[in-house]
């Protein structure tokens, strides 16, 4: 697992809508989507006392969190990861899932047999740190690349918190309640070891750093 930077802004919509159209104009949009856009659901876990959630809201400068995520509410690709923080880096390390192994992984005993060795190192300390559902979180995505760099641009909007349901994955009928302001987008950059210059010029509106994570803004939301 590589380290990233990761930086979270808040930025309001007129702003996004310039943004977005210059990332149209100088960036690749994201392969994985005819247009670079698409719906990010995730299912996050947390243990009975909330140790994920009390440590972002703490600040502590490291901290894990657990999540199962789907995109375009599609079970073709569903992917179990955990997403590791230090200071200002993060790492993540990324497992496959088929839809018949989802709903036995989160059974209290897990599931280990059949899983790749990535899945079953994930899930076995799924069920070693007693985990369980804690809140879906949904959001559109508009997501860039650069070419011959690391480095990812996106912007979510729509963030909404869903009551923890294996379902909401896949079912777009499944809503929650609103996260962010109306004109509000949280806008992330993500790169190695630098940030090209020019995307700091490209990205220069007035923003606000975001301190909390979109796991710990829906947990809050549904409190």
């Amino acid at each position: 697992m590589a380290s990233r930077h990761e930086e979270k802004y808040i930025i309001d919509y007129r702003d996004y809508a310039l943004l977005l159209h210059r990332a149209r104009q100088l960036l690749t949009p994201d392969p994985n989507s005819a247009d670079g856009s698409y719906v990010i659901t995730s299912l996050y876990l947390d243990d009975p006392y909330d140790h994920a959630l009390l440590e972002k809201l703490d600040g502590l400068p490291e901290h894990r969190k657990f999540r199962i995520r789907t995109y375009d509410f599609s079970d073709s690709v569903i992917k179990l990861e955990r997403k590791d923080k230090h200071g200002v880096l993060t790492k993540k390390a990324t497992a496959s899932l088929t839809p018949q192994q989802l709903p036995l992984l989160l059974l209290p005993e897990g599931l280990t047999d059949g899983l790749s060795p990535e899945a079953a190192k994930l899930a076995a300390q799924i069920r070693s740190d007693g985990l369980r559902e804690a809140v879906t979180v949904r959001y559109k995505r508009d997501a860039f690349t650069f070419a011959g760099s690391d480095l990812r641009l996106t912007f979510d909007t729509c963030l909404e918190a869903i009551r923890p349901d294996p379902q909401s994955l896949f079912d777009p009928n499944i809503t929650g309640v609103p996260v962010l302001g109306p004109t509000e987008v949280i806008m992330e950059i993500k790169y190695g070891s630098h940030c090209p210059a020019f995307i700091r010029m490209l990205t220069d509106v007035s923003a606000t750093q975001l301190s909390v994570s979109k796991y710990a803004l829906c947990r809050e939301a549904l409190i």
